[in-house]
């Protein structure tokens, strides 16, 4: 374990001084906001059609709708960025040890009293570091969007509210806080591709086609998909605790998960991500650098 906060610091200044690491995070904040614009040019889109309806009917222009509900169009852009930012995290973990052995900057760490264990824990920490980073600039970019286009407050249908803003508030912090333990097992996952194999591009393929192919099959699991940490990532098949919050948003009585399913989603992560990141600390310690 020794040298994993050196390696740690590395990694962080590399990644500040990284343009591309930087398009990436205005990308990500850019596919959050506009997936809140979408929703707020559907809502528009909704009244012009109204308004078109009722002035070739010959009556009274309907007037501008009032700011729609924020909760649901938030979700949707968190989950959008996301969905992007889980994708990118893969990448970013995939390539980290294979393409530091490639160009070297494995052998040169270990020789300035880096543990093997502490090469692979530095990128565990630069890990947590990209995952919190994720989390915030697509939260915050359509926090923004949805705030200035759309009004958060309580869910109401036919006047009757069914569920109140501070209950609307619970939930969505229940569903965000799941969000983050399957993104951290993502990372060791792609942790151990890299590790296991010799090359960067080789890592990156092998991880996003494992990652893909269960995302995309996963739905012929049932029930069973739920055993690995995978299925409650946000993904382009969504069956993320983000994605159910956005159907109780939207007043979907079946959306949600069960307590049992929600517990699940807190715990299973965490021991498939200490495996992931066991196995990547094994083979670099048997690999030679």
């Amino acid at each position: 374990m020794n040298g994993a906060f050196r390696v740690f610091r590395a990694e962080a200044y590399r990644l500040s001084r990284s343009r591309t690491a930087w398009l990436a995070g205005l990308f990500l904040a850019a596919v959050a906001a506009l997936r809140v614009l979408a929703a707020h040019a559907a809502d528009m889109s909704a009244h012009a059609s109204a308004l078109q309806r009722a002035l070739s009917q010959g009556k009274a222009a309907p007037p501008m709708p009032p700011p729609g509900n924020a909760w649901a169009p938030f979700t949707d852009g968190w989950l959008a960025g996301l969905t992007v930012g889980t994708l990118l995290l893969l990448i970013a973990s995939a390539r980290t040890i294979a393409a530091d052995r490639e160009t070297g900057l494995l052998r040169l760490a270990s020789t300035r009293s880096v543990s093997r264990a502490g090469l692979v824990l530095g990128r565990l920490l630069q890990g947590v570091l990209l995952v919190a980073l994720v989390m915030l600039v697509t939260g915050l970019a359509a926090w923004l969007a949805a705030n200035a286009l759309f009004q958060f407050g309580p869910l109401v249908e036919d006047r009757y509210e069914i569920l109140s803003a501070a209950e609307l508030r619970t939930e969505f912090w229940r569903a965000a806080g799941a969000t983050v333990p399957p993104l951290l097992a993502t990372w060791c996952f792609g942790l151990a591709v890299s590790a296991l194999l010799g090359s960067g591009i080789g890592a990156v393929s092998v991880a996003l086609a494992t990652w893909l192919g269960f995302d995309l099959f996963k739905e012929a699991l049932g029930e069973h998909q739920y055993t690995c940490f995978a299925a409650f990532n946000p993904s382009f098949v969504d069956h993320s605790c983000l994605k159910q919050f956005a159907g109780i948003a939207r007043g979907l009585s079946d959306a949600g998960y069960s307590d049992s399913l929600y517990a699940l989603n807190l715990w299973l992560p965490g021991p498939q991500a200490l495996v992931l990141l066991m196995l990547a600390i094994w083979v670099t310690s048997r690999r030679p650098l």
